[in-house]
């Protein structure tokens, strides 16, 4: 039976702005074709660790019911829209504690479905263009936030033994389109780190 890999993840996860293949998660599912594996993209546009907990399980539980294996694999991407703030630096999405709370409680569903479970770290951005971003009034993505936040991630998948993968600092500020999400030439680079791990 093929492996299945379920992504949770923005739209950055969803493909936003990668006008050649749909997205990094698209080129993994085209990878995939090739070798034993299906990849289903649950990602949705400005979700967060909060989004994503409220229903992983639902999403999960529809892959199993409707196209069942033996083996899957859950690739996580979040952080981005928890890291931003809404005109004031302590107006966060998510403070750091529900952050850190959130993951664990992620974990803990995936590990009732599988072993095999990756976070992919905030990609970064070109802050020039985010602080604040031109097109949500008062929203702000900022260095240091990222680098908090990936740091949070990281240290709860090794509390948690479970695989960080890092593509902060791979993009350019020519790799973003817009700022924040990468355009075709920034998804290649991140599906490139990915497979590695395939």
């Amino acid at each position: 039976m093929t492996k299945k890999i379920l992504v949770f993840g923005d739209s950055i996860a969803w493909g936003a702005f990668d006008t050649e293949l749909g997205g990094w998660v698209q080129r993994l599912k085209l990878f995939g074709f090739g070798n034993n594996f299906n990849v289903y993209d649950f990602s949705v546009s400005s979700n967060d660790s909060k989004g994503i907990l409220f229903s992983l399980e639902e999403d999960i539980n529809k892959i199993k019911r409707i196209e069942p294996a033996e083996e899957y694999a859950f690739i996580f991407a979040i952080g981005t829209n928890d890291a931003a703030y809404f005109n004031n630096k302590e107006n966060k999405t998510t403070s750091k504690e529900e952050f850190k709370s959130n993951l664990k409680k992620v974990i803990e569903i995936s590990k009732k479905y599988t072993k095999e479970i990756i976070f992919v770290s905030i990609a970064g951005a070109d802050y020039s263009k985010t602080q604040p971003i031109p097109w949500t009034q008062g929203i702000y993505y900022t260095e240091k936030d990222f680098k908090e936040y990936n740091q949070i991630i990281e240290e709860v998948c090794k509390e948690k033994n479970t695989i960080y993968l890092s593509v902060y600092g791979i993009l350019e500020n020519s790799d973003f389109e817009d700022g924040l999400h990468p355009n075709s030439k920034g998804h290649e680079k991140i599906f490139q780190k990915i497979i590695t791990l395939f």
